[in-house]
């Protein structure tokens, strides 16, 4: 693999209303970092009937009323769904905006609106294209809203990285794949806010080599989601390093 499949579109730059930290740049940034490595591919936006595999009536009419935030948070949801169904056949990265791994069933917060990863496994499984899914979080924060929504459903098997230190992340995130070779998918929600110059001060930029290529080793049909990550200036770089983690691992 010289390219790995990245779902994109310029929409994500949508300047919706949300918090000074979330905005557009993260995705500029990262877009223009990763284009020589990246296949880009526009995502459709996902349906309703898509978001209520997820998510209550009541959730999805109150992100509704704002169009603006609905619009774009239905295409990154579809971007994830993209994702999810590419991996089938290689490894993929939805670069998507607004994250989504706080969103629960009947809540949201925390930048999020609805939930990318958990729609878009829950999705594969919805049409028996899959029969279990492994999620591993990485972002520096709890994935609170991915574990309300997947916790009762024994297909899918849940782990947070929730470490205080760089050996403590790579230990956990090791052990979070153990047995990754064993799900029929491997969905990945990538939060780059444990960067040693981002709020969580773990890891270097490297590192995420280390952590794409531990990742696709641990099972190729892998797709990841951009979550957090807000120390913009290296926030592209930090994204190429995990990208040519799993292309050097293919290779």
């Amino acid at each position: 693999m010289k390219t790995i499949k990245t779902i994109y579109s310029p929409l994500f730059l949508t300047d919706y209303s949300t918090v000074d930290c979330e905005n557009p740049d993260r995705i500029e940034f990262i877009h223009s970092k990763i284009k020589d490595i990246a296949e880009f591919i526009e995502p459709e936006a996902c349906t309703l009937s898509d978001l209520a595999l997820c998510h209550s009536e009541s959730l999805i009419k109150t992100v509704a009323r704002n169009k603006e935030v609905f619009d774009t948070a239905i295409l990154a949801v579809g971007g994830a769904m993209m994702a999810a169904e590419t991996a089938l056949r290689e490894p993929a990265f939805a670069l998507v905006r607004p994250p989504g791994h706080h969103a629960g069933h009947d809540f949201n917060g925390g930048f999020c609106f609805f939930n990318n990863m958990a729609i878009a496994i829950k999705n594969l499984l919805s049409h028996d294209t899959i029969e279990n899914a492994l999620i591993v979080d990485i972002d520096l924060h709890y994935g609170n809203g991915t574990y309300d929504i997947v916790r009762s459903d024994p297909r899918i098997t849940f782990r947070n990285i929730d470490a205080r230190s760089r050996e403590g992340f790579f230990r956990d995130l090791d052990e979070a794949l153990s047995d990754g070779s064993s799900y029929d998918i491997l969905g990945c929600s990538v939060g780059f806010d444990t960067y040693v110059r981002d709020w969580g001060g773990l890891l270097y930029g490297e590192d995420y080599h280390r952590v794409g290529s531990s990742l696709v080793t641990a099972n190729r049909r892998l797709f990841c989601v951009l979550e957090g990550g807000y120390y913009i200036a290296d926030l592209g770089t930090n994204a190429q390093f995990l990208l040519n983690g799993i292309l050097k691992a293919c290779s």
